[in-house]
């Protein structure tokens, strides 16, 4: 067998996994894959894919240090394939799908660096570069993040998520150089002043007078008296007048000597606040029209909210009960040309249905919260033989309305039941996983969002 170059395992992690045991050694539930060394190499790829189902089944269900665990060990696994390329781009899924769930838990640094392994492993992987811009987000530095993110981008120019990534990246970094500038300035401004208060003050000293003649006549008492009065105003006027020789003070407009920080108002200002002056109340002045009027109580608020500023109403009993509704009649029928024309996909059950939905009235204006999880029953009956027929669950975890419309919504934990007919996998991944009756419930969805902001 030809050797290709081995899987990228840079990644510092530490796990242990021996005997069954999960994330930091503590026991999981999945032993029997966590425990599994399949010897060759159809054995391990098996092993792969049951890890990366129950993976999805873990991250749905938010338990993370499972998915840790099993995504570490299917990296293990594929690190012992050297025969097949395509072992390394699937490695980069799973060291992307790492590097998801230890960001859920807190370990950024951890997380950048199951990303950056997931990037080596398969550089075109667009989820790698996502996955890695968002743990360099965690860490605070936003250059490196939206670098990531348009490298991601540039693989996939129509992603729409990956747009707004970039975009708020860029807005983020650009806050950041801002006050970084700011910051820098204030700095700066700190230092002139520490300097400028260092520095001694200078005080201008009193010219000496010049004495007279001595031949002259000697000033009476009185004289002499009004002689040192005058020096001493004159020392006064020389030391205090000017503020330019005592800091902390300032002459005002109207002459006074004031504090550096008292703030003079100017006449406009004074005009523009006007006469605030206490004034006298009289008791016999008439009542009435000087009485508080009871606000307006705007329509569809409360009686104790009469400004309207926030008003909340919760729907979710409609929501829940009209969504179900909408999704069940989610189908699609596969056209002519496909590998088998006329089969239909339906939605038969919907369960695990959790969440809330309510809008709220903000200053006049309407907002819109809802968010659901919930799980979907298909059956998809093969068009050349109705007898036939492939069943199986799809979890969307995060329907809400952070979703733009016509974005799509994600799927974890999505499931073939055994019974379906043998080779009719490539055709369901197609027509119900990726496409086809998943397009369905995504413009159910879209349009019942478009019935909640209708109705209410």
């Amino acid at each position: 067998l030809a050797l290709l170059l081995p899987i990228t395992t840079k990644s510092t992690v530490s796990m242990s996994l021996g005997m069954g045991m999960g994330f930091g050694g503590v026991p999981s539930a999945h032993t029997d894959v966590l425990s599994a060394s399949p010897e060759d190499v159809p054995s391990k790829l098996r092993l792969v894919e049951e890890i990366k189902s129950r993976g999805r089944s873990c991250v749905g269900c938010k338990n993370y240090p499972d998915a840790a665990s099993l995504y570490t060990k299917g990296i293990e696994v594929l690190s012992s394939i050297t025969d097949d390329e395509s072992a390394k781009k699937e490695a980069a899924i799973l060291y992307s799908n790492r590097s998801l769930v230890l960001l859920q838990m807190g370990k950024v640094s951890e997380a950048l660096e199951s990303a950056d392994s997931a990037c080596e492993n398969d550089p075109t992987y667009v989820k790698a570069h996502w996955r890695r811009g968002q743990a360099c987000n965690a860490l605070g530095n936003t250059a490196d993040a939206l670098a990531s993110f348009e490298r991601a981008l540039s693989l996939e120019p129509a992603n729409k998520a990956l747009k707004r990534e970039v975009e708020a990246a860029k807005a983020k970094k650009e806050q950041e150089e801002k006050l970084l500038a700011a910051a820098k300035e204030a700095k700066e401004a700190e230092a002139e002043a520490e300097a400028e208060i260092a520095e001694p003050p200078k005080l201008v000293a009193p010219a000496k007078k010049e004495t007279a003649n001595a031949n002259t006549t000697k000033p009476t008492s009185s004289a002499k008296s009004s002689n040192k009065n005058s020096v001493k105003e004159d020392e006064d006027t020389d030391l205090f007048t000017s503020s330019d020789h005592v800091r902390g003070y300032k002459i005002r407009s109207d002459g006074k000597k004031t504090s550096f920080f008292d703030r003079e108002i100017s006449e406009e200002s004074k005009q523009l606040i006007g006469d605030i002056a206490p004034k006298r109340i009289d008791p016999n002045a008439p009542t009435e029209d000087n009485a508080p009027k009871p606000l307006p109580v705007t329509e569809g608020t409360s009686a104790w909210n009469k400004a309207g500023t926030w008003e909340e109403r919760d729907v979710t009993s409609w929501a829940k009960e009209t969504l179900e509704a909408a999704l069940l009649t989610s189908e699609y029928i596969l056209p002519e040309g496909s590998p088998s024309p006329g089969a239909r996909a339906t939605v038969s059950k919907v369960s695990k249905f959790e969440g809330h939905a309510s809008y709220a009235t903000v200053r006049g204006k309407k907002r819109y919260i809802y968010e659901f999880a919930f799980t979907l029953d298909w059956v998809l009956t093969l068009g050349d033989d109705h007898t036939k027929t492939c069943h199986g669950k799809v979890t969307f975890p995060d329907v809400d309305g952070t979703v733009e419309l016509g974005d799509g919504y994600d799927i974890v934990d999505y499931h073939v039941d055994g019974s379906s007919p043998a080779g009719t996998g490539p055709l369901l991944a197609r027509f119900v996983r990726d496409g086809g009756l998943r397009e369905s419930i995504h413009n159910k969805i879209d349009d019942w969002v478009r019935l909640l902001r209708a109705t209410y």
